[in-house]
């Protein structure tokens, strides 16, 4: 983390506005969110909806603001939606739909579980601590249900694989396997399968490098973020052409709290005002840009995502997308991962865990130190027999040529750089924002969204709970296993909903208190923060 790793011990200061205009001093900005300078691998072609035109006119006001078009938008604005009332919902965009962290990503479904469980443990206790393991591995049924609900399993490439941690130190491993009984004794049936395999066996089941010292397998899942995220706000524009507006290329640049002559929130923005009694930040590590306070609760980490062409060998491994794999080669150095794509040339989705953070330049292009990294280390973790030759680019087909002249005829096919999150205290930041934390008051209980009674013409009931600023950020690399649900629990939240159910499964510990945010940046720790599968097998 470098810079990043120092205290925060002062209070933090608030103001009446906020300005989306200021720098951390990291070597990464944390105001707008930046037309990035490398293009997504997932992101070509780009879906019908990145038509939608920036110049159609900003409406002047909106029942709910919505900040970001990520899986967190989709996943809150379809819960709104399809739970509301008659909502009018307006989505901003900075950028393009779903150019943030979302499209950016390894597409990869793999929550740490026996990795973090007993450090867990520690700090929040046991039964906390299962409740935020459940969490996570509650995501892939989540999204699986969805995509199949949705029409779109196929086209997503939504899918259950196998699971596998690689271990290359044998340190490491034997702590892995302590750490994976005491997960298990304590999850029980909640647990989940896992299977541990050792040596020469692992090397041959999962043709590996004779480096390898074992693996770890279990669940997975894996998924093509940006059609995803993409083929759900298309759909809800259909079926809410009323109700639900995206636009593009719509930085909101500062929210202003409401007046007496203005009872609603004032967001400007690069196309003019619009006001609104809820607004949700659904924006990950951008988020302190229009919530000063939380600048070093939720830092700004930039990693390195590749696209890349299989050695001739290597579906023996892989078995055409039907693996993910995370590898571990040392105790300090984090951590590696990978899909696989179903179709096309197969490209091996392969990104650095903890090895690009480190190295993160100030104009948004990845390292040269984690580039070089991602774009040697597959044929070293698998072997060269594994591996085999190098394979040779394939002749495309009419659908398949919107990439033709963007990509690298060699094994890297694609390489580019996104913007994730790291959350100070290692949990995501969930629920209502509280108005010292969002430094401005919240707009009167009378500025709620009604319906109106046609008949008497008055208004009839209040469709929102109290009017406010909503958050969903903060999920230290693992967005995931952590943003559909807390989005969608968020907007149950909002809409004032029987909230019994969610509260079984989201765990208490997420809410975005004041006392919290103080706490974060008080006791910040790297070890803390880089948790996970990024740092947990220290010794």
């Amino acid at each position: 983390m470098g810079n990043c790793v120092s205290r925060f011990k002062q209070p933090f200061q608030v103001s009446r506005s906020s300005s989306a205009e200021k720098d951390m001093g990291s070597g990464i900005p944390d105001g707008l969110p930046i037309a990035e300078p490398t293009t997504s691998f997932w992101m070509i072609p780009a879906t019908p909806i990145t038509e939608l035109r920036p110049q159609e006119k900003l409406p002047s006001h909106a029942d709910v603001v919505i900040i970001g078009s990520g899986i967190s938008g989709a996943s809150f604005a379809r819960t709104l939606l399809e739970c509301g009332n008659c909502l009018h919902v307006v989505m901003l965009e900075a950028q393009e739909v779903c150019s943030g962290a979302t499209g950016r990503n390894g597409g990869h479904i793999f929550p740490a579980t026996y990795h973090d469980y007993e450090d867990l443990k520690k700090r929040v206790g046991e039964d906390m601590a299962k409740k935020m393991i459940r969490f996570r591995k509650a995501h892939l049924d989540e999204i699986l249900a969805v995509a199949a609900e949705e029409g779109i399993t196929e086209y997503t490439q939504c899918r259950a694989v196998e699971g596998v941690d690689v271990y290359f130190d044998q340190l490491t491993f034997k702590e892995a396997q302590r750490k994976l009984q005491v997960y298990q004794r304590d999850m029980g049936e909640h647990a989940g399968s896992y299977t541990c395999y050792e040596g020469l066996v692992a090397q041959e089941k999962f043709h590996l490098s004779p480096l390898a010292v074992g693996c770890i397998t279990t669940r997975a899942g894996a998924i093509h973020p940006y059609r995803f995220v993409t083929s759900i706000l298309s759909r809800l524009l259909t079926d809410y052409p009323k109700e639900f507006e995206i636009h593009t290329s719509t930085p909101c640049t500062s929210i202003d709290e409401p007046t007496s002559s203005c009872p609603f929130y004032r967001l400007t923005t690069s196309r003019g005002v619009i006001t609104a009694p809820h607004v949700v930040h659904l924006t990950n590590a951008y988020a302190p840009a229009l919530l000063p306070a939380l600048k070093g609760a939720i830092l700004p980490i930039r990693e390195t995502m590749t696209a890349q062409r299989p050695g001739r060998n290597l579906h023996a491994s892989t078995l055409r997308g039907g693996r993910s794999f995370v590898f571990f080669d040392s105790p300090r150095k984090g951590f590696d991962y990978l899909t696989q794509l179903p179709e096309g040339e197969h490209e091996l989705m392969f990104g650095a865990g903890f090895e690009s953070s480190t190295d993160s330049g100030t104009n948004a292009m990845y390292g040269v130190h984690s580039a070089a990294h991602v774009g040697g280390a597959m044929p070293i973790y698998f072997g060269a027999e594994s591996w085999g030759a190098e394979a040779l680019p394939t002749t495309p087909t009419d659908e398949q040529d919107a990439g033709v002249g963007l990509w690298a005829e060699g094994r890297v096919k694609a390489i580019w750089s996104g913007l994730l999150s790291e959350s100070a205290d290692g949990m995501p930041w969930i629920g209502k924002v509280p108005v010292n934390v969002a430094g401005r008051k919240a707009p009167p209980a009378s500025s709620a969204p009604s319906t109106l009674d046609l008949n008497l013409k008055k208004l009839e009931s209040v469709v929102t709970t109290a009017p406010g600023e909503w958050i969903a950020a903060g999920y230290s690399g693992e967005g995931m296993v952590h943003a559909w649900l807390s989005s969608k629990a968020v907007a149950l939240m909002l809409l004032g909903e029987d909230l019994t159910e969610v509260k079984t499964w989201l765990p208490e510990l997420f809410s975005a208190t004041e006392d919290r945010v103080k706490m974060a940046k008080r006791t910040f720790r790297p070890d803390v923060v880089l948790s996970g599968k990024r740092r947990v097998f220290s010794f």
